[in-house]
């Protein structure tokens, strides 16, 4: 089928990561090589499915609540900024939309053919070349030092892969990590539970503590919580530490930045509390308040650390709140992905993790091939 090309097609460019990225409008605006895929796949389903996938989506109160108010928020204060700026403004929702549809389709498409053995093979490909690759990367590509000077941290001697940022890798480990211990695939569980702590992100190390604690004290699962905090403790113990910063534990300037960070953006919020900036003006707004100059390529430049603290100052919030709805709606219709959805969550109160477009599409993947194997 065409669609399975496509869908390979998409989870080799996720792969390539970073390398697969275009930057226009000095970084502010990045596209990937899989949202080519994403769109062929898309205007494909169009043709073979028509409408009705979207128009059932679109009639889901949470999805119109936050489109409207990020809506709203984006024309609210659309005479600020020059056409220019609007014009990079409106294509990260854009972006968004885009993969909504392609998860939508995705679904559709499985549950009209009965293709879940597919997404299956895709998901299992993926994740035996991510741990391939992501060894090759730990012990033949020890940091990023060669790419310092292009915005990128040096990560020394962690798991970063092609993904360039430890944040970004450590997701999409426990959220593969969790999936693997629903299909009771044990070796890949804990390879990926290791390439997590590899990562040394105290973040994904939270995420994955309290959700695994509350997802088996809830089915009152105590031998396996107990051998699974025993497992994860002791290799955090066991892991090599060789020297640096990035894998200290109890390291204090990531600390000290990141509180740096959300005091930035709850200053943004405070102009503008109730309907926010509109989504992505972080970059603008910093420019106006003297935070950042305006040729400022960093790459947090046009974010926070928090993906939360981002719909906060771009929503504002009504804006948030709406985020939030959504949420438990996603939850409540797909709680066989709770663990994976939670997790990613959980991180993303500390990193910019779900709305991090290599970190969403395998979440949307994950949870329509859950879907569909309750289905």
């Amino acid at each position: 089928m065409f669609e399975t090309y496509l869908l390979y097609a998409i989870s080799a460019c996720l792969l390539a990561g970073q390398f697969v990225r275009i930057e226009l409008f000095n970084r502010m605006v990045n596209g990937y090589g899989q949202e080519f895929f994403i769109l062929l796949f898309i205007l494909y389903s169009l043709l073979k499915y028509g409408l009705e996938p979207i128009k059932k989506l679109s009639s889901k109160k949470s999805i119109k609540t936050v489109g409207l108010l990020f809506l709203i928020s984006f024309f609210w204060t659309i005479s600020r900024y020059t056409f220019a700026q609007n014009l990079v403004a409106v294509l990260f929702p854009l972006r968004l939309v885009l993969y909504i549809c392609f998860g939508v389709y995705l679904l559709n498409f499985v549950s009209k053919t009965k293709s879940r053995a597919i997404v299956d093979s895709i998901v299992y490909t993926f994740s035996i070349l991510l741990l391939v690759g992501t060894a090759i990367q730990y012990f033949f590509f020890t940091n990023l030092w060669s790419l310092y000077t292009s915005g990128w941290d040096p990560h020394e001697f962690r798991t970063y892969f092609t993904f360039l940022d430890v944040y970004v890798a450590a997701a999409l480990f426990g959220m593969l990590c969790f999936y693997w211990i629903k299909k009771r695939n044990w070796i890949l569980s804990f390879l990926f539970l290791l390439s997590l702590i590899l990562s040394f992100s105290r973040s994904a190390y939270v995420a994955f503590v309290v959700v695994a604690v509350f997802s088996y004290l809830l089915r009152k699962k105590w031998k396996t919580l107990f051998f699974l905090i025993a497992l994860f403790v002791a290799l955090v113990v066991l892991v090599p530490k060789p020297f640096g910063e990035g894998v200290n534990l109890l390291r204090t300037v990531s600390i000290n930045s990141r509180i740096q960070d959300y005091k930035v953006a709850l200053l943004l919020w405070e102009k503008q509390p109730i309907l926010g900036h509109g989504y992505n003006r972080i970059h603008f707004v910093k420019e106006k308040m003297g935070l950042i100059k305006m040729d400022d390529a960093s790459h947090a430049a046009s974010s926070f650390h928090s993906s939360f603290l981002i719909v906060l100052t771009t929503g504002g919030l009504l804006g948030l709140g709406a985020f939030l709805y959504l949420l438990f709606d996603l939850m409540r219709k797909y709680k066989e992905s709770v663990s994976i959805i939670s997790f990613v969550l959980i991180m993303s109160l500390f990193d910019n993790v779900i709305l991090h477009v290599l970190v969403l599409l395998p979440l949307i993947i994950l949870m329509v091939d859950q879907k569909e194997a309750k289905a």
